[in-house]
């Protein structure tokens, strides 16, 4: 009877909204994704707010953003590879272990005053490489459980869980730091990374559905890619995933240093500020998994994309603190947008042979927010931050626009409900 329920869409305390949540396991998922992305933003919000107080550099406070992502880029597309090879549920078990490592490496330097850059540049990078390890895996087992048609309600839930954890790590970290101080923040970190270990384990093996082959890894690799060149959807979804990687998101770096330096804030209320964006997100992240089906999964896609360009550029020129939190508001529902069906159209459209690589080069394309971070970070020291925003976020919305002038295929898929998602038959040979 529950089971029958659960095919119509339905569930006993939240309605069609929370219907993924009747999968047996997935509860775990969306767990441990809010406690890991609750230690990826007090994490990323302490040490901005650490070396902000310890150099008053907005380079610095940048870099912090640029070790946090390098790992994606240089290893993503290699992520997707193992995601493809290796049992899933095993892969995101390594990863806990190891960012609680790195997180406990960081809490001892710091309690014993021996803390310096150069020790956050490798453990932060470190932490990084765990998350690039972690997501393609974690998200093709979300689709292994639901399949396609369930898949979009799952990781929209699973964008809410993210976006509650992007409310409550900032805070946490704004209430925390100045009471415990960064060894402190740590080391309730790395007991957070304790809890997803053993919530995972409960999760059935993950073994992927069809194997990449037992070919050179490189070969694997120059395979994933060509077929991501020749999918006309996911190619557009990873150029506009670029282009706000890119010049869209580093701006996430200098909000500390906005609130601070411009709106006259504390720890506390810049907590709260950037908090106000996980708001914004999990509202829209709730919009969208309460649709029964999503049918213009491009639009929203678009209209995500377009939102969160066009909010951070007025928040460039805002010098008033009411004004700065609805604009983040704001911004953080296109993010839910943007996200939540990112990694659904790659999902959707990917191959089971091919969804882990896919999945890759989705991290390759994250991978570029550490170049970003250092650009905007150069142009702060040159410009000023406010200015260093503004030009930007004033060219990734010109790319974004020439984007969807060149590629329409994106705009029109999932009109109809009806159709399956455009994929290749197979992978175009390496």
């Amino acid at each position: 009877m529950d089971r029958a329920r659960a095919r119509k869409g339905r569930h006993p305390f939240g309605g069609r909204t929370l219907r993924a949540f009747y999968t047996p396991g997935f509860w775990r998922i969306w767990a441990g994704s809010m406690s890991w992305y609750s230690a990826r933003w007090m994490e990323l919000f302490v040490l901005q707010w650490q070396v902000l107080i310890m150099t008053d550099s907005p380079f610095q406070v940048s870099l912090i953003g640029f070790y946090r992502m390098a790992p994606l880029f240089f290893f993503g597309v290699v992520s997707g590879v193992i995601a493809d090879r290796f049992d899933r549920r095993k892969v995101v078990l390594f990863a806990q272990v190891w960012n609680g490592t790195a997180a406990a490496a960081i809490a001892v330097l710091a309690l014993s005053d021996l803390l310096a850059l150069w020790h956050l540049a490798f453990l932060v990078m470190a932490l990084g490489l765990g998350w690039a390890l972690d997501l393609p895996s974690r998200r093709s087992i979300v689709y292994d459980m639901m399949g396609p048609r369930r898949v979009v309600n799952a990781l929209a839930l699973d964008h809410l869980g993210m976006d509650g954890a992007k409310m409550l790590g900032p805070i946490l970290g704004g209430v925390l730091w100045p009471v415990i101080g960064l060894g402190g923040c740590f080391l309730v970190l790395a007991a957070g990374y304790g809890v997803n270990f053993f919530l995972y384990r409960g999760l059935l093996s993950a073994e992927p559905r069809r194997a990449a082959s037992s070919g050179p890894v490189l070969g694997n690799l120059a395979e994933g890619l060509a077929y991501v060149l020749h999918h006309p959807v996911i190619l557009a979804v990873l150029a506009i995933t670029v282009v706000l990687n890119f010049l869209g998101f580093p701006y996430q770096n200098l909000v500390p240093v906005v609130a601070k330096q411009d709106l006259g804030l504390g720890p506390q209320l810049t907590g709260t500020l950037l908090a106000t964006e996980g708001l914004g997100a999990v509202c829209g992240s709730l919009l969208v998994a309460s649709r029964r089906e999503v049918r213009h999964k491009g639009r929203v896609f678009i209209a995500g994309s377009a939102l969160v360009l066009g909010a951070v550029l007025l928040f460039s020129f805002s010098t008033w603190p009411a004004g700065s939190f609805l604009l983040l508001f704001i911004a953080g529902a296109g993010i839910a947008g943007f996200a939540t069906m990112q990694s659904s159209l790659i999902l959707l459209g990917a191959s089971d042979a091919m969804r882990g690589r896919a999945m890759g080069t989705l991290i390759l394309a994250i991978g570029f927010g550490p170049l970003g971070a250092i650009q905007i970070g150069v142009l702060a020291s040159s410009f000023g931050v406010a200015r260093a925003i503004t030009m930007t976020i004033g060219a990734g919305l010109l790319l974004f626009l020439a984007i969807l002038w060149w590629n329409t295929a994106l705009w029109h898929f999932g009109t109809d409900s009806r159709e399956s998602p455009p994929a290749p038959a197979k992978a175009p040979a390496a």
